[in-house]
């Protein structure tokens, strides 16, 4: 066994240790014990009942249908039942060989409604001032904690969206994720949580399997983040000026415990906010249980509903951390009136066994927020069955059958949609290649104007623990030319902060920033409009370097996660050469020819360059502020190379809020060469292709207009929101809320006397035009059909009155 594995089981036994002593012992003969909550005046299901075995820790919640599930050992036990608003309910039983089943039926308590008080204020906002002035006394002494999470995960859909039908509803369950975890919290907003056990209905791939809703979702918080909108909670610090805090009634229960039921309401609709009620025990200030609705200036998808649950219990006499949490989500999909599929999401768990104050690993919060434990893929039924927390409902449990059904005979299933039958295999081998072992779509198809169309495949995987590698090859159809690459990367530590990688290659580079357009958006445009945003050039050799993180390992793509913060050192070995045009076909584009590449010299090029990332991705944005900044040198006196230079160049993006519901999006980029660069390292402003444009790009400016070997560029954006919350929301296009953007763009270019002079090039700069600088003005339409952005800019420079253009980007969120 390689000595880094044994490593890793030497870490993991404690974890194990910890997870099954929430559970009966192996080999300990348990027996299943359990039943149904209801009202006993309406017969109705009661949910989020505390079910607790008396005289110890152990207990379960009940859910949504009031069904609850224990594991015990033989004996004779008492269970009490307890709700809000009811009165508890004890029982005995005695748990011999066979399973027992417990029918109880709570009674609503009495309570008193809260009367008429002549004050200065509602006393649910004196109660409300009290619980948070707890929390915060809390905040100070809790450091760190460590539990035990079962999450569980539904969609569903209609029958016809479906394309089968599995309920005597118009509902039917197409998925289910389920998950047992190890969580962690360390203050200041640090979250990390280790799958145990994982399991899914057979349309779902093991790999997508990561949930694990752990207390990050949690309404105790100053605030939850719900589908990338974050709400400010009841107990926010400033919610005494966020929301208006009524006492409804007050219950006694048999232990002489008041608790009181709070109603929440936003002041206005100009702050994302909830609306519901909180059950406060009024003597210890202690919140019990909420029931949260967002309002309307929370934008969710398709003007989703949802409602937010959560139960909490106190800790060690003093500290409060969620027990249960309850999500549903209801949407209709309608587009254009053509389609109206209903997604209904269904998100339960049950956080147990805290363990507060514990030392913690050092190195959890520098990996991914949800890891996979080596073994939580192999099904253990005795995990699931002596520690299962939450029983799965008959037609939950009929799902995993029925989708397996469907999956291994879809023809035979009736109801089948038309798309099922008409595309078959299609999506799922489609996905299949978007995934490990295979690098992406990318490396198995592309076309641009260099290649034509490109074939090939990619390879990515573990080669040894810590090692990873990579192999790509391929042919391009118009220049004729084989290409390939070969690369390896190795972690030093266990966080992955630290690694070492290199790669050769034969490839066909490119001279402007990837990651505005990338070559997979390129393929489309080229493919149908004859119209290509990449600058390309032959480049043929090795790289090697170093990197160094910090932070959590976040995602910023498919299957690609990136520490916020890191430093890079690279040495490059190339042997560049110019890449002409080759490709002529396009679907559509008429007489139209695609853009000459700007030609490269060639030549050896040997640099060494570095890249500093501060909360910075090149991928997407990590969060409100962040930069990079990044280097090169080829100086033929340190290292042979066909090439003199240096260059500098840095980015800063900042996004802060104005207003509660405004931000404001600055990105600022520049670069300074010296020495005299070739054309394959000049600067360009970004540009729109095709009337399609990246994030921060001019809207109004010709592809790639202006170039240089120096260059400044700003973008100001200001997100003004609805404007009226929930007001201008059209269906089938703009259900959840049409965003207002006003945009502003000022780039500068110019080369030097030297770098003309070496290169003799004849490419356009702004510091050459009688405007010297150019500048843009419009206005955006954010989120329409949720996933797109309209922009109408008007070009004021370099022309004699202003020109429009308009624009289709991507949702900016």
């Amino acid at each position: 066994m390689p000595v880094r594995t044994i490593k890793i089981l030497l870490l993991l036994i404690p974890l194990l240790l910890i997870g099954r002593a929430a559970f009966a012992r192996q080999g300990e003969e348990t027996i299943p014990v359990d039943g149904r909550v209801s009202d006993s005046a309406t017969g109705g299901p009661l949910g989020f009942v505390t079910v607790r075995v008396e005289g110890t820790k152990k207990g379960r919640i009940t859910t949504a249908q009031g069904t609850f599930l224990l594991r015990l050992a033989p004996g004779n036990y008492a269970l009490v039942f307890s709700s809000i608003g009811y009165r508890k309910e004890r029982r005995e039983i005695v748990v011999r060989k066979d399973s027992v089943h417990v029918i109880v039926a709570l009674a609503s308590a009495p309570f008193q409604a809260a009367g008429v008080v002549v004050a200065a204020e509602d006393p649910g906002v004196s109660l409300m001032r009290k619980a948070i002035r707890r929390k915060a006394r809390m905040s100070d002494s809790l450091e760190s904690y460590g539990y035990m999470l079962y999450t569980k995960f539904i969609a569903s859909t209609d029958t016809l969206t479906a394309g089968r039908s599995s309920r005597r509803d118009d509902t039917t369950i197409v998925s289910i994720f389920e998950s047992y975890s190890r969580g962690y919290y360390r203050k200041s907003g640090n979250y990390f949580n280790e799958i145990i056990q994982r399991r899914q209905t057979v349309n779902i791939p093991a790999e997508s399997n990561l949930v694990a809703f752990g207390t990050n979702l949690n309404a105790y918080d100053d605030a939850v983040e719900i589908l990338g909108e974050s709400i400010a909670t009841p107990f926010h610090p400033d919610a005494l000026n966020f929301y208006d805090f009524v006492l409804e009634r007050s219950t006694r229960t048999e232990d002489s415990t008041v608790i009181n039921r709070v109603r929440v309401t936003p002041k206005s609709n100009g702050r994302k906010l909830f609306s519901g009620y909180i059950d406060i025990d009024s003597i210890r200030a202690v919140p019990l249980y909420v029931d949260l609705r967002p309002n309307r200036a929370v934008e969710l998808p398709f003007d989703a509903e949802l409602t937010y649950q959560q139960k909490f219990e106190e800790t060690d006499g003093r500290f409060v951390v969620p027990s249960g949490m309850r999500i549903h989500g209801s949407a209709q999909a309608s587009i254009f009136w053509i389609i109206a599929p209903r997604l209904d999401i269904d998100i339960e768990t049950v956080a147990y066994d805290y363990e507060l104050n514990a030392p913690l690993p050092a190195d959890i919060f520098s990996r991914r927020r949800v890891e996979v434990n080596e073994s939580a893929d192999h099904f253990d039924s005795a995990y699931w069955t002596q520690g299962a927390v939450l029983p799965l409902r008959p037609e939950e449990a009929a799902a995993y059958e029925d989708i397996r059904r469907a999956q291994d005979n879809p023809d035979s299933v009736e109801g089948t949609s038309f798309l099922e039958k008409a595309l078959g295999e299609i999506p799922r081998v489609i996905g299949k290649l978007n995934r490990r072992p295979f690098t992406g779509l990318d490396d198995i198809f592309r076309y641009n104007r260099v290649t034509g169309a490109y074939f090939g495949a990619g390879l990515i995987g573990e080669v040894v623990p810590d090692i990873e590698g990579t192999i790509k090859g391929g042919f391009g159809t118009a220049d004729k030319r084989w290409y390939g690459e070969l690369g390896a990367r190795g972690w030093f530590d266990r966080a992955r902060l630290f690694s070492a990688w290199g790669e050769a290659y034969r490839r066909l580079a490119r001279r402007d920033n990837p990651y505005a357009i990338t070559s997979a958006a390129i393929t489309p445009i080229a493919l149908l409009t004859r119209s290509d945003y990449g600058d390309y050039f032959y480049a043929d050799g090795f790289t090697v370097g170093v990197e160094a993180g910090i932070g959590q390992l976040r995602q910023v793509r498919r299957e690609l996660f990136v520490h916020p913060s890191m430093l890079r050192l690279f040495f490059r070995n190339e042997d560049q050469s110019a890449a002409g045009n080759h490709a002529t076909f396009a679907v559509f584009g008429g007489e139209r020819r695609f853009r000459d590449n700007p030609p490269a010299i060639a030549g050896t090029m040997r640099s060494f360059g570095f890249e500093l990332d501060l909360n910075y991705s090149s991928y997407r944005r990590l969060g409100g502020l962040g930069a990079q900044i990044g280097g090169e040198i080829s100086d033929p006196s340190i290292i042979p190379s066909s090439f003199a230079f240096r260059q500098l160049y840095g980015s800063l993006a900042l996004k802060t809020s104005t207003l509660p519901l405004w931000t404001l999006d600055m990105r600022l980029g520049a670069g300074i060469s010296a020495g005299t660069p070739p054309p394959q390292r000049f600067f360009s402003l970004e540009s729109a292709v095709s009337s399609v444009a990246a994030d921060a790009a001019f809207r109004g400016m010709g592809v790639k207009e202006f170039y240089g070997d120096r260059y400044v560029a700003l973008s100001l954006e200001h997100n003004f929101g609805e404007v009226i919350p929930g007001v201008l929301r059209i269906p089938n296009i703009a259900s959840f809320g049409i965003e207002f953007i006003a945009l502003g763009r000022i780039g500068w270019t110019a080369f030097t006397p030297e770098t003309l002079a070496y290169t003799g090039t004849t490419l356009g700069t702004t510091d050459a035009t009688a405007d010297r600088y150019y500048y843009e003005a419009g206005i955006g339409l954010n989120r329409i059909l949720l996933f797109f952005r309209f922009d109408l800019s008007a070009r004021l420079s370099q022309t004699e009155k202003p020109k429009f253009i308009f624009t289709v980007s991507g949702a900016t969120f």
